[in-house]
């Protein structure tokens, strides 16, 4: 796979992440905690990889990244699943998206 390639999915995962903090804000404080956190950490890890996906073309690297980045999407899909109808659509549907993302780029890598 090209870096180019990698470093557009990694921009479309990280847009997928802000897209789910912005409807976590919009829910104000009626999201549980786990899933918050999730998609906190989601966030932050996809601004990383993103980065080091710009500044590096170590694909060793970048795998252990998205591996991990999916390992916080399963976390943040599973505790959607626990929340069930607590969680507003738009944050479910943004977490999904995001999910989605990684793990297609995740079989691209491998």
């Amino acid at each position: 796979m090209q870096m180019n390639q990698v470093q557009d999915s990694m921009n479309r995962i990280e847009q997928c992440a802000d897209d789910a903090m912005a409807a976590l804000r919009k829910t104000g404080g009626s999201t549980p905690d786990e899933l918050r956190q999730c998609v906190d950490e989601m966030h932050s890890q996809s601004r990383q990889a993103r980065q080091m996906a710009q500044q590096s073309s170590d694909e060793g690297q970048m795998v252990g990244c998205v591996d991990g980045l999916e390992q916080i999407g399963d976390r943040a899909m599973e505790a959607c699943r626990k929340a069930g109808s607590q969680v507003d659509p738009q944050v479910q549907q943004a977490v999904k998206r995001a999910h989605d993302e990684i793990s297609g780029l995740k079989k691209q890598m491998h």
